[in-house]
């Protein structure tokens, strides 16, 4: 994808996900992303520039933490999802995966001369790096800038851990699986993750198999229902999961208790593993994400990792990113997913 502020007299365009050419202000300072893990790139791609006028309710106070600019910028918590929060509250541009508005909101919204540019490439590395771009080229030149700056190191980190696990044998790759536990309709239910989710190139690039690759189950937000004779089926030697205090927490804690998965390689030798987490989920749509290849690489390989030290790689991050230093605390948290 061609990248560059393209400019008309008061006005520019850029390239959505079906390849329109949207036009947006010529100077971009108010915008509303979709979903969480656009916010924080974009408070990463502005250096917290204060740009974020509407988003969604569920920004953390470890954001806020990192870039309070975003309370003052959106000082009455006006929500992307209703039109009418983001005609008050002035949005140029509404930027993000287009199904969570109506054809009818994108009308309203075009009506009110507000900009929208769908940005549904978010499920593989390749799409990823090209909607971080393109959020970029919306926020202007400097944040294009720190858009490119910050592509070149997700692409080092995902080539530098395929690299490192390339003469891995099918073998001795490690099978893994990314499960989750949830109240779904009033019923606690396990979720997966297939090739379709971001996470499994993460996986893939550190050696391993996705044992639910080619799964397709039902949908639960973004991730497939699973049962435990599922999980049982494929008997990972490693799970990955999501818990500590988001919404749904202590699953570590539910899966290496729950009898019907006893026999689990993974719950077996207590091969559950927390996802990192503090500003977003590592494992989602977001800029940590980066580092995700060599937090499972040093967890599954760590003969091959061996010279990665996950504090030394979530310190630099910070420093070069969210131009902030954290003390070892934090660091600890991050990567304990708390």
């Amino acid at each position: 994808m061609e990248t560059g502020i393209h400019t008309h007299t008061g006005t520019r365009t850029v390239t959505d996900s079906y390849g329109n050419q949207v036009v947006i202000p010529a100077e971009v300072t108010r915008v509303a992303p979709t979903i969480p893990a656009f916010i924080q790139l974009t408070e990463l791609l502005t250096q917290g520039g204060g740009n974020i006028v509407a988003s969604t309710h569920e920004v953390t106070s470890n954001l806020i933490a990192i870039f309070p600019d975003y309370t003052k910028a959106n000082p009455y918590h006006y929500n992307v999802r209703h039109v009418p929060d983001l005609i008050a509250a002035k949005a140029q541009v509404v930027y993000g995966p287009d199904d969570r508005h109506s054809d009818d909101d994108k009308a309203q919204l075009r009506e009110a001369g507000i900009a929208f540019v769908a940005l549904n490439n978010v499920h593989t590395f390749a799409g990823m790096c090209e909607t971080i771009l393109t959020i970029g080229e919306i926020l202007g030149e400097h944040a294009l800038q720190m858009a490119e700056k910050f592509v070149a190191y997700y692409r080092h980190n995902m080539d530098d851990a395929a690299r490192r696990t390339a003469g891995l044998s099918a073998g001795d790759k490690k099978r893994i699986a990314q499960i989750w536990s949830m109240d779904w309709n009033g019923q606690r239910v396990y979720t997966c993750i297939n090739k379709d989710n971001i996470s499994h190139a993460y996986y893939e690039a550190a050696g391993a198999i996705n044992v639910a690759a080619d799964y397709c189950g039902d949908r639960t937000f973004m991730n497939h229902d699973c049962s435990a004779e599922q999980i049982i089926a494929w008997n990972p030697a490693y799970i990955i999961t999501m818990d500590s205090n988001r919404e749904y927490g202590g699953v570590r804690e539910l899966l290496l208790s729950d009898p019907a998965l006893a026999d689990v390689d993974a719950v077996q030798h207590g091969n559950v593993f927390t996802c990192p987490t503090k500003l977003h989920l590592w494992n989602a749509r977001s800029s940590e994400g980066a580092m995700m290849p060599y937090w499972t690489g040093t967890i599954l390989y760590p003969e091959l990792f061996g010279d990665i030290d996950m504090q030394a790689v979530v310190r630099d991050f910070y420093r070069q990113f969210y131009n902030t230093e954290v003390n070892d605390e934090w660091i600890h948290a991050v990567l304990a997913g708390k």
